[in-house]
């Protein structure tokens, strides 16, 4: 009679699982799914050297409520052949910084980039990402969300593949579009340790409610985190 299983055996079947679909996967399997349409009317009416009739044409106000992307909002750095993260762009500490995270100002010597990624899930799903850019040296897109407390944020980012097995990150902010800043964010909030994790989608930052995935602001008002007077942890 075979024996019960337990969670840490669900764990290592789903993720074989997932391991062996990834590396079946093709380029045609993928599917590229941008921000909203709006989103980039907003962009091009920044801008597009005839914003004014961009604008007019398309029907938002002259001045769109949001701040334009600053030029120094690039964020790179590079990782050797074991994986270890070797050099850092200039803007690397000033991101750290300005997202509540100065211990990461300066890499650390002999520190692998997986060691920054504390879920299984998405480490592995990276390290995978990082092999196939190696193993066929072709550089790839990666869009994502990185949501600040205070703004909805849209990066791409393209990992390039260098001589010696060295990896490139490069990450544009490619909008990013101011809010009421939202606690559940907020590095610095009360955190409940008892509390069901709130999980965060490390791509599109939608957050997990039941069978739906939300916006922040619609988890936020349908969980009824206001009422609490501390948040719960957050699961990316």
């Amino acid at each position: 009679m075979p024996r019960d299983v337990d969670d840490r055996d669900i764990d290592a079947i789903e993720m074989d699982r997932i391991r062996r679909i990834l590396s079946e996967l093709e380029d045609s399997d993928f599917e590229l799914l941008d921000p909203p349409p709006e989103v980039w009317q907003r962009i091009g009416a920044s801008v597009t050297a005839e914003s004014d009739s961009v604008v007019r044409t398309s029907g938002l106000p002259k001045e769109p409520p949001f701040r334009d992307t600053p030029a120094r909002s690039v964020v790179e750095y590079w990782i050797d052949a074991d994986d270890v993260v070797t050099d850092v762009g200039q803007d690397w500490a000033n991101f750290a910084r300005d997202n509540d995270a100065p211990e990461l100002a300066v890499a650390a010597p002999d520190r692998t980039l997986w060691s920054y990624i504390d879920r299984d899930e998405i480490r592995e799903l990276w390290q995978l990402l990082v092999q196939r850019v190696r193993a066929l040296q072709v550089g790839a897109r990666v869009p994502f969300r990185c949501d600040a407390a205070h703004a909805r944020r849209w990066f791409e980012m393209t990992i390039t593949p260098e001589p010696g097995g060295r990896v490139h990150f490069r990450s544009v902010l490619a909008f990013e579009e101011p809010r009421p800043p939202m606690a559940l964010l907020d590095a610095h909030s009360e955190r409940d340790a008892d509390a069901e994790p709130v999980p965060l989608c490390s791509w599109c930052g939608r957050g997990q409610r039941g069978s739906d995935w939300l916006d922040i602001e619609e988890l936020v008002q349908s969980a009824r985190l206001l009422e609490r007077v501390s948040m719960p942890p957050i699961s990316y």
